[in-house]
């Protein structure tokens, strides 16, 4: 891993970056910024800038209007409602963790969102040897996540913001240059680029900065010695892989059979698991699935490198498929379409970004992936950017809203906001971090664990303990998707976690080494539950009493 690589969007747009850096020192763009046109924004108190129209600023946009704030969003990229969806787009796992910040927005915002999503019961792993096994998320029907895909997600955002009256600004492109300095608690210097034209923004208004992975809000802060953070970006990449829908009835999902539980393949997180690379697919509204291959991105064989756009690469990646997704290719094409994909799809980065500190006063708070961006592999991205959000909302209503919910103007002072970007800095920062580890760990479970016998026998113990003891014990991914209320947070299922691995491990001792189904089966049905509760009791519900955790809000 490196701590060097810029995480922007696209290979293409760090290239462009990159040349234009070598171009144009970092004083000569600060000398033209300082040449350039003067535009004030957000001089009233009850005014918010937000940097990024993604999936965090759009929602945050539709949070601050509907709290009566005047709210300017400043997007890098051109309106994404105005281009068709191209390239990498792994599709999301929203869960209620973050939905209840869009449940908070009240009237139909929740249910037209819903409208998008797809229903995900659990995961359906594809064995190595063709069978499959289906792994429950909660503990039973009544919990799931949602599939969502991020460019509808995105479109929907920026429609319902705009609706409600925040005005929105494209292919404005944020300068390193700009200046968070200055004694006032509130007010800085955004220096944008558009159209070929540079021009400075005097704001006087607090700044939330959701300008992603490759935040130049960030970058600034750092140069100017406000920040510091990391960009540590995994040696492995991803790419997408399309999967038709399937002809009539067929699907790839689990068989209910020899006593284990089915699943239909469209309400399913499919993953075929290889070790040090796998294979995933999620639904898709219109029946089909937006797969994602992760895998090495470079080396002599079996990597992103080795399978160029060429014979040879063509060749290597046909003969890594055939060993590896043999069961896979009919469903996305057959082995021709997989082998195209791989070769030619553009490869994504995976990298986690940790940031020292996330507010400057009342100046500008960096939320979503701006401060705290991280892998995939626990879906929770979205949810934690969206989790910020609803902080941001309770701060706000706890220092600056008034009775009749409207933004109180007595309230909205420097100080004021100071103390909300600084009470939000600290209530989320642990929280990011714990969740940035954990979807690291997440990644070694999906890829190797979620094939191996002994660990899907202690997920179905897992289950059981879930079922039989509801109020007192919960799974750690139970805790993080569904958590949030009741001081569930991520720092505290991450702790928990580790507590109840123990727990059950202890529980399905009897298996060592290589086991056979058998006595997978025996040990599931046998399990001790009268030890079981006596090691909850012992062991996990000091854990959370210490905490004060409340397990009844962990629910879908």
């Amino acid at each position: 891993m490196t701590a060097k690589e810029d995480l922007a969007h696209t290979p293409a747009e760090r290239a462009a970056a990159a040349a234009a850096s070598k171009k144009m020192s970092f004083e000569e763009e600060a000398r033209l910024f300082a040449e350039a046109e003067e535009i004030s924004v957000g001089e009233g108190r009850d005014h918010m800038v937000i940097i990024g129209a993604g999936l965090v600023g759009a929602l945050c946009a539709s949070v601050l209007r509907r709290k009566g704030f005047k709210v300017d969003v400043f997007e890098r990229y051109q309106d994404i409602r105005s281009i068709p969806s191209v390239g990498r787009s792994i599709n999301l796992s929203v869960t209620s963790r973050g939905l209840r910040a869009v449940k908070g927005l009240g009237g139909s915002f929740h249910a037209d969102l819903m409208k998008l999503a797809t229903r995900i019961s659990g995961r359906i792993i594809h064995m190595q040897n063709g069978k499959t096994v289906f792994q429950r998320y909660g503990k039973d029907d009544s919990e799931c996540n949602y599939s969502i895909s991020r460019v509808e997600l995105n479109k929907f955002l920026i429609d319902q913001a705009a609706k409600d009256g925040a005005v929105f600004h494209f292919d404005h492109n944020l300068s390193e240059t700009s200046n968070f300095g200055g004694t006032s608690l509130t007010g800085c210097v955004l220096n944008f680029a558009k159209d070929g034209k540079r021009f400075r923004a005097k704001v006087g208004c607090p700044v939330i900065a959701c300008d992603g992975g490759g935040s130049r809000v960030r970058y600034a802060l750092r140069r100017a010695g406000l920040t510091e953070f990391t960009e540590d970006v995994l040696s492995r990449g991803y790419k997408e892989v399309l999967f038709p829908k399937p002809e009539g009835d067929s699907h790839f999902g689990a068989i209910a059979e020899d006593g284990a539980e089915g699943c239909h393949g469209g309400f399913g997180l499919h993953i075929w698991p290889r070790g040090d690379h796998m294979l995933m697919a999620l639904a898709n509204k219109d029946g089909s699935f937006t797969g994602t291959h992760y895998g090495e991105n470079n080396g002599p064989e079996d990597s992103y490198q080795a399978f160029g756009d060429t014979t040879e690469g063509r060749a290597a990646c046909e003969k890594y498929c055939e060993k590896h997704y043999q069961d896979a290719a009919p469903w996305i094409g057959g082995m021709p379409s997989l082998v195209k994909q791989l070769t030619s799809n553009p490869t994504g980065i995976l990298g986690t970004v940790r940031t020292s500190k996330w507010a400057i006063e009342g100046k500008v708070i960096l939320i979503g992936d701006s401060s705290h961006a991280m892998v995939p592999f626990f879906g929770q991205g979205c949810n934690c950017g969206f989790e910020d959000t609803l902080w941001l909302s309770k701060l706000l209503d706890k220092h600056c809203i008034g009775a009749d919910g409207l933004c109180d103007m007595e309230k909205c002072t420097g100080e004021t906001f100071a103390r909300v970007f600084d009470e939000l800095e600290k209530e989320r920062k642990p929280n990011a971090d714990a969740i940035c580890e954990m979807a690291l760990e997440n990644f070694v479970e999906m890829r190797d664990k979620t094939g191996d016998a002994k660990f899907q026998a202690i997920k179905k113990v897992e289950n059981k303990l879930e079922n039989c003891f509801p109020s007192k014990f919960r799974s750690r991914y139970a805790m993080v998707c569904y958590g949030g209320e009741g001081n569930v947070s991520y720092a505290n299922a991450k702790e928990m976690g580790l507590v109840q691995d123990r727990m059950l491990n202890r529980l399905c001792d009897a298996l060592k080494g290589d086991v056979t189904e058998e006595q997978i089966a025996a040990v599931i049905a046998q399990v001790d539950l009268a030890l079981a509760e006596r090691l909850i009791d012992e062991e996990v519900l000091p854990e959370q009493k210490k905490r004060k955790m409340d397990l009844s809000t962990v629910k879908h």
